[in-house]
């Protein structure tokens, strides 16, 4: 992936955290580009040993080629393992 640069006036509904100082209203650029690694697998160090457990079993996950999911897919994942019945 080439990295993106794209403009957007930040609005009251905005979902991107910027600083207090930055106002509804104002012009914003923001920039994107890939990240090599996984920052929470190369940084993070677990306090707990269920902390180290997890930690352990989403790498395991991943290194097996396991895909991590958006919020949507597991709720998805979820509606389809009811039977397609949604809890809303």
């Amino acid at each position: 992936m080439n990295s993106l640069t794209f403009e957007a006036r930040v609005n009251a509904e905005h979902l991107v955290v910027v600083p207090d100082e930055v106002p509804v209203g104002t012009l914003v650029r923001v920039h994107v580009e890939p990240l090599t690694g996984d920052p929470l697998l190369d940084n993070y160090q677990p306090r707990t040993e269920i902390g180290r457990l997890a930690l352990a079993a989403r790498r395991a996950y991943i290194e097996a080629g396991g895909k991590l999911l958006s919020w949507d897919e597991i709720n998805e994942e979820v509606r389809q393992r009811r039977g397609g019945v949604s809890d809303e």
